[in-house]
């Protein structure tokens, strides 16, 4: 196969899925059980007693499933990397919990067509995937009427900020064009020898991630936007960038 054929038949899924076996020799973060509910809802916004049946959305590491288990909750861990997906059954047989593992991609869940959960929950993800608006129709298609919805996303302002943010005495440049469609990528340089490690990013609308939602048939029922910033921190920092550009926010919404 020639270079150029090679390229052609790169595509979001064979990337990142590469790019996600790679980081998961990495491990996942610790997680605490005993704080569950608050790890998984700092907001409260989750009613939990209406929550039986969960899916973890493009979730796998080790982290979110095992704490739902550990809350009585029938899982399902769904990733397009089988490696994060190992993470997350042997997070949960160390603790004694039981999770079942879909090998998926988001924006086809007919695996798990029928199943009606009682709460799909996403972190941060949908910028690996060229189309927002299909995840939310692939959502919608797998939770049960007046299930409820929990995603969180990057910022498409905070992408369009680049890699090397750097502060002009003024403020912060946006270096990116906003929603074009086409990927960027996104480097972690190699440890030990290893590889650079690459991934895919998209950058979507607001109208999109916002709009989109309520076009799927979603009410959106809370919102908020990440709160790590301070203006007086040193320019160039996270947290001072932060108080410019906030770089997460996050979405809950009932299916209607």
């Amino acid at each position: 196969m020639t270079a150029a054929a090679d390229e052609r038949d790169r595509d979001y899924k064979t990337v990142n899925r590469q790019a996600w076996t790679r980081l998961a020799s990495h491990g996942g973060e610790q997680i605490q059980f005993d704080r569950a509910e608050e790890w998984l809802d700092p907001d409260g916004w989750i009613h939990w007693p209406e929550v039986k049946n969960v899916l973890c959305l493009a979730a796998g590491g080790g982290q979110q499933s095992p704490l739902f288990a550990s809350l009585n909750c029938r899982v399902v861990s769904a990733d397009i990397c089988p490696e994060q997906l190992e993470h997350d059954r042997q997070a949960a047989h160390r603790h004694g919990y039981e999770i079942e593992c879909v090998e998926a991609d988001m924006l086809d869940l007919s695996a798990l067509y029928g199943r009606d959960f009682d709460l799909v929950y996403q972190a941060i993800s949908a910028c690996y995937v060229p189309d927002v608006r299909r995840l939310y129709a692939e959502v919608t298609r797998v939770l049960r009427p007046g299930g409820c919805y929990r995603v969180q996303h990057w910022s498409p302002t905070h992408i369009q900020l680049g890699d090397n943010v750097s502060w002009t005495g003024r403020g912060y440049e946006l270096v990116r064009p906003s929603a074009t469609g086409v990927p960027y990528v996104w480097r972690r340089a190699g440890e030990n020898g290893e590889a650079d490690t690459e991934c895919w990013h998209y950058i979507h609308s607001m109208t999109d991630l916002v709009g989109g939602l309520c076009d799927a048939g979603f009410q959106i029922l809370r919102f908020t936007e990440s709160e790590q910033h301070d203006e007086h921190a040193e320019p160039g920092s996270v947290a001072h960038v932060c108080s410019y550009v906030r770089p997460l926010f996050s979405l809950y919404a009932r299916r209607v």
